[in-house]
């Protein structure tokens, strides 16, 4: 019996990872004449943001420190490219969630986002009622892949392994879900190359997860 959906935020509710490749690629581009391709920077996909600049830092072959570019890639996001999450949600994202909780189902995100990118995303697309718990990796002593998000989730839910799913997109995402012994569904990715394998299933979108969730609770 399912009883919490532990959610990933960014390539599983809201479809960021298009707006932070897309900006990314295009301040590389404009202040360091970057000429790598656009897949070269898929690999900060589902990755903390020291990660991520410590990888954009390698690309650029910056002699800057992970620090300094992360002033960068923050200057430009929050001066040059804001992001509007109310674009962005997967279309079926708001309906999925109300529906999930209507069946008594508790909900979780958890993000390898800042808290306060956690929090403006559910305030500006209207899901805070529907939110039980929300917690950001940096909150936890190890990062995905490690499963300490989803452990203290499922404590904050009141909830055992056998009654969660998590829900991913990243390899770092899906390999923490794992390793935090519950069951992980990937939303299908068919743009950015990303290895989902370990998943244990896979859908296209969240209506498709409740289907899931029916079949599992209702055999």
């Amino acid at each position: 019996m399912i009883r919490a959906v532990l959610c990933d935020m960014d390539g599983t509710l809201v479809d960021t990872e298009r707006y932070y490749t897309d900006g990314t690629y295009k301040w590389m581009k404009d202040k360091f004449a970057y000429s790598g391709s656009k897949e070269s920077i898929f690999k900060i996909i589902g990755t903390t943001m020291e990660e991520t600049c410590a990888i954009l830092r390698d690309l650029l072959k910056l002699d800057e420190t992970v620090a300094e570019v992360m002033q960068i890639n923050d200057d430009y996001f929050e001066n040059e490219s804001s992001l509007d999450y109310r674009e962005y949600i997967f279309p079926e994202v708001r309906e999925a969630i109300n529906e999930i909780k209507d069946k008594g189902i508790k909900i979780a995100i958890c993000s390898a986002s800042p808290r306060w990118a956690i929090e403006q995303f559910v305030k500006e697309c209207d899901l805070g009622g529907h939110i039980d718990y929300v917690i950001s990796a940096m909150e936890c002593e190890r990062q995905k892949p490690y499963p300490d998000i989803y452990l203290h989730a499922l404590k904050a839910l009141g909830a055992t392994k056998e009654e969660a799913l998590v829900f991913e997109d990243s390899y770092s995402g899906i390999s923490a879900g794992k390793n935090a012994g519950i069951m992980t569904v990937a939303r299908r990715d068919y743009r950015f190359g990303i290895d989902q394998s370990q998943a244990d299933a896979s859908v296209d979108d969240m209506q498709q997860l409740i289907k899931m969730i029916k079949e599992i609770n209702h055999g």
